[in-house]
């Protein structure tokens, strides 16, 4: 995937952002959290030097910081350059992080080959991008194993949110809402939904040295590249003009 965005898309800067092993302060808040995650596959751990060898070989900057996700180094660099008014786009398949998108971050999923922006979030959704994160506060997140609020799922959430326009307006409108139980679970697991919401929050103020210069793409090691692919059986990439 990072070889086709680079040969078609030919962005003149990139940055790469990668999980930190270890707990996170999502963790220490909350024991449960992502504990369904599988371990990582031992065909893709052997994959994860060459990963390295070729981000290196295109001379890409990447982040890893103990006790944050990668989602919060992507927050914290994109926020830096919407605040200078600079353009960026996160290519990611995570729903998640469209809670950052604003006027000038965008996201990218490579797997639907989708933009989504600020102008499409509001067409098709009827929501803001602060909005994500209390729908996922009510509806949870199965994959990172947030609870949110038992028998309101993604669609339920995001019609209440689309009604109420916040978490704290439908819980301080209960009793407004259709439906004894859910009335009942919204007062009841209060503290979840509260709770699920900080989980669900990206950190963009993560402690991080970061310049846009370091970022630029500049002196791909062609001859690195060619080396790797080779050894690695990438035989038809050696044709190709890795020049940035």
């Amino acid at each position: 995937m990072l070889r086709k965005i680079l040969k078609e898309d030919k962005p003149s800067y990139m940055a790469i952002a990668f999980d930190s092993k270890g707990p996170t302060f999502r963790h220490l808040e909350y024991k449960e959290y992502k504990i369904h995650r599988k371990t990582t596959p031992d065909d893709l751990i052997s994959q994860i030097p060459l990963m390295y060898d070729v981000i290196n070989a295109y001379n890409i900057p990447f982040y890893a910081i103990q006790g944050y996700e990668a989602d919060d180094i992507i927050g914290t660099i994109s926020k830096k350059l919407s605040k200078g008014k600079i353009e960026c786009t996160i290519i990611t398949t995570d729903k998640d992080m469209e809670q950052l998108i604003d006027k000038y971050i965008k996201i990218f999923n490579p797997r639907k080959k989708e933009i989504n922006d600020l102008e499409k979030m509001r067409k098709e959704k009827g929501i803001e991008p602060e909005n994500v994160i209390d729908i996922l506060a009510l509806g949870g997140d199965s994959s990172d194993n947030i609870p949110g609020i038992p028998g309101i799922g993604y669609k339920t959430a995001l019609n209440l949110i689309r009604e109420w326009k916040s978490l704290e307006n439908v819980l301080a409108n209960v009793d407004k809402i259709n439906g004894k139980k859910k009335q009942e679970n919204l007062l009841k697991y209060i503290e979840s939904a509260r709770l699920s919401k900080r989980l669900a929050t990206i950190n963009t103020e993560v402690p991080l040295d970061f310049s846009l210069e370091s970022c630029r793409l500049t002196n791909f090691d062609n001859i690195k590249l060619n080396e790797l692919f080779t050894k690695y059986g990438f035989n038809s990439f050696l044709t190709e003009n890795h020049d940035n």
